[in-house]
């Protein structure tokens, strides 16, 4: 096998694309298989490796196992051409490739500090199978400092060879959202740092098989990795500020669809919309990669943690709406029916990692309510298996009974709801918790709801 360090770029690229210089891929979860696939689809040889050899059996029947767009059609189409294939055998993926790319979770513990053992224990498995001219690329999002201290380490001392002089080595992390992974990873600008130019060089080789935009190649990796965890702390930043300036609203008698309708006709005032708090396995996550980075460098980011402290309280502050909610209508939380609206992260996609949902729904089951949810995209035994909440079929079946309804999802469904429909199954009097802002607060007082929402009158 050809070594890609050892190839002019258009040799690289077109050994690549014939499937000559094979490519482990190693983690094949939400943004790892996709990205397995668009090399596939570029021509590339694929093997896509995982922790667990149910999801291997299942992906090399050309069934993907996660939820995306696009995926499982692209899936069936290279398992079929022989272009993918998955296997839990990190280490004869290696020997079978010339390139490793790891796209494996990054999360935080009990105490908020990273947790990188996905990232050491793929690290540890690889290094075994490098050698001389072997070129990976790392995409998970890290704190700055972590390839060279955890993946370029970790490498070295198993392989015993050299980054920069005996293999390559390269960061570009993913940029992509749940719902149009396929799309982001082709059409977003990418950002690129090696180890050494050569190692750079043949990231921008790979990455242009699939990526249609222009590759940002910045100075150094350190730089790389600021850049993703910079890009999602200035999200969660700002919808904290929503969020503060909501519950604000709230206090003061001022509706805040109406005020930040009103304030971004300014040009330089672009005010996200609030809400219980962000989801994902991103922006509840990423910033505390930035937060510990700079403590152990003696500085506190004070902005970003208090962020952190805001949208992680919404969830607490979507039950105190419903608490008043119900109180307005003589009733109070504890045995009360809760028909709840939303399971996932965010609107139209089945994806309920680090969910506000999932988190409203605990605080109401310690205070002893009775919750029911549906959510379009998850089966109510799927629906049960990540909250332990009773599943409903519809919205019809979610509502029948219930003393409030609580919109958490803006899905489109959502959106379409008739309320006047919805007004005779609910147990009147009967509240209405709209943590979206998707529904008009004049229709839901004149179908007879008690409404209450985040910064709403």
């Amino acid at each position: 096998m050809k070594a890609p360090l050892t190839l002019p770029s258009t040799e690289l690229a077109a050994s690549l694309r014939s499937g000559e210089i094979p490519v482990a891929a190693i983690g094949c979860g939400w943004m790892g298989l996709p990205t397995a696939l668009l090399l596939a689809e570029a021509g590339v040889k694929v093997i896509g490796v995982v922790k667990e050899p149910k999801v291997a059996s299942l992906l090399n029947s050309g069934i993907s196992h996660i939820f995306e767009p696009g995926v499982n059609e692209l899936l069936s189409k290279h398992v079929k051409l022989g272009r993918f294939k998955a296997t839990v055998d990190t280490l004869q993926a290696t020997l079978e490739s010339g390139v490793a790319i790891i796209t494996v979770p990054t999360l935080i513990d009990v105490f908020n500090r990273p947790d990188y053992s996905a990232v050491e224990d793929a690290c540890l498995k690889l290094g075994r199978g490098i050698r001389k001219g072997f070129f990976v690329l790392f995409e998970s999002t890290v704190a700055p400092g972590t390839t060279e201290g955890v993946v370029k380490r970790i490498l070295e001392e198993v392989s015993g060879l050299k980054a920069g002089s005996d293999f390559g080595l390269a960061y570009s992390p993913i940029r992509a959202s749940a719902g149009s992974v396929l799309r982001d990873l082709t059409n977003y600008p990418r950002i690129v740092a090696g180890i050494d130019p050569l190692s750079l060089e043949v990231a921008c080789v790979l990455l242009s098989l699939i990526v249609k935009a222009p590759l940002v190649r910045v100075s150094n990796i350190k730089t790389a990795e600021a850049v993703k965890v910079f890009e999602n702390v200035y999200r969660d930043v700002n919808i904290a500020l929503a969020n503060e300036l909501a519950l604000y609203c709230e206090k003061e008698g001022i509706d805040v669809v109406e005020a930040f309708k009103a304030a971004t006709t300014q040009p330089y005032c672009h005010l996200h919309n609030p809400g219980p708090g962000p989801g994902g396995h991103c922006i509840p996550v990423n910033p505390y990669f930035l937060i510990r980075r700079a403590e152990s460098l003696g500085l506190n980011l004070k902005i970003v943690s208090l962020a952190r402290e805001v949208n992680g309280s919404m969830p607490s502050h979507v039950v105190e709406l419903v608490i008043q909610a119900l109180r307005e209508c003589g009733k109070e939380l504890q045995g009360s029916k809760i028909a709840m609206l939303g399971i996932s992260y965010k609107e139209d996609v089945k994806e309920a990692r680090f969910s506000p949902s999932v988190k409203v729904a605990d605080h109401l089951i310690n205070a002893k309510a009775f919750i029911v949810a549906y959510d379009p995209y998850f089966t109510p035994h799927e629906v049960f298996e990540l909250t332990g909440l009773k599943g409903a079929n519809s919205v019809e079946e979610c509502v029948r009974g219930a003393d409030c309804i609580l919109v958490m999802v803006g899905h489109r469904e959502f959106k379409n709801i008739n309320l006047s429909l919805l007004s005779p199954l609910v147990n009147r009097p009967a509240a209405l918790v709209d943590t979206r802002g998707i529904i008009s607060p004049e229709e839901a007082k004149n179908q007879g709801f008690t409404y209450k929402g985040i910064g709403r009158l």
